[in-house]
């Protein structure tokens, strides 16, 4: 698996130039979308940033799921300035999905205030081979107190049986989805059980109010510290054509050391050793 660091300042003088960014069935490609995207949110305002990688399937989260196009349709205005860079991304070895996720900064045009958090983008090409989001999340945490590592990872290498038949694209969707509520269950009997079974060794937590939780045992001792414990309700899951990598989105009630709130979480799964559905990342964002 080939990891390497794409310099921010270079992808976007490349993306600023570009109209559509294609994917090349490397990781590079989507952190040059990712880039272009944000380049466009900066110049353009956030509305238009959205509906310039967007389409008629785009999901984002405000704070709910809601389709992109409707959503930025109606927005008028933007209060503010949102700026974000990607620091990890992984490419399914179809090429035409992927994610990444990274820091964000949004700064409110009313007093100058600003927010900081993580946002996770999940992006597949279209028919044309063209990048387009098709998901989008964030959450909030207190201002960073170190540089994200950036870690972009090619596939492992692009062999793949292509399935088109729509019952089976169907059935392997499903698989996704199954895998996600053998999750939830595991959880209404144990958070940590859950964990143990279905996260990745490498696999990184998104919790509102903290920075991103990196390995499978520094989670394991945050959901104990913080006395978590998870009821999720899976409602989607997709997956690329290439069979190794996934998502999936649903809500979720948490229970902490001092509160209960409701949450909408994504899960990205990797088809591990075993083709095994391991969850590599995970993100809670507030509902409410």
């Amino acid at each position: 698996m080939k990891s390497f660091t794409v310099p921010i300042t270079l992808l976007v003088s490349i993306t600023l130039n570009s109209f559509a960014q294609p994917s090349n069935g490397k990781v590079s490609s989507l952190v040059a979308a990712e880039n272009y995207f944000a380049a466009k949110a900066k110049e353009n305002g956030v509305r238009e940033g959205f509906l310039r990688v967007s389409d008629n399937e785009t999901l984002v989260f405000r704070p709910n799921a809601v389709n992109a196009e409707d959503f930025y349709d109606k927005k008028q205005l933007d209060p503010g300035e949102l700026l974000w860079e990607p620091s990890y991304a992984r490419i399914s070895r179809s090429g035409d999905w992927g994610f990444t996720t990274g820091p964000y900064i949004y700064t409110a045009f009313s007093d100058s205030s600003k927010t900081y958090g993580q946002y996770l983008s999940i992006w597949r090409a279209n028919g044309k081979g063209i990048w387009k989001l098709a998901l989008d999340i964030g959450t909030p945490h207190p201002k960073p107190i170190k540089e994200p590592r950036m870690d972009f990872t090619d596939a492992k290498d692009s062999r793949f049986f292509r399935q088109l038949s729509p019952v089976r694209l169907k059935q392997r969707e499903e698989m996704i989805l199954a895998s996600d509520r053998l999750l939830a269950n595991a959880h209404t009997k144990s958070t940590a059980l859950g964990y143990n079974t279905f996260l990745a060794d490498e696999a990184r937590l998104i919790f509102p109010g903290t920075e991103p939780i990196i390995g499978k045992e520094n989670i394991s001792k945050f959901i104990y510290d913080q006395g978590i414990n998870i009821f999720s309700e899976p409602a989607y899951a997709n997956r690329s054509i290439g069979s190794d990598l996934a998502f999936s989105y649903g809500t979720a009630q948490i229970t902490t050391n001092t509160k209960t709130a409701k949450y909408n979480y994504v899960r990205i799964w990797e088809s591990q050793e075993g083709f095994k559905w391991n969850v590599i990342v995970e993100m809670f964002s507030p509902a409410e």
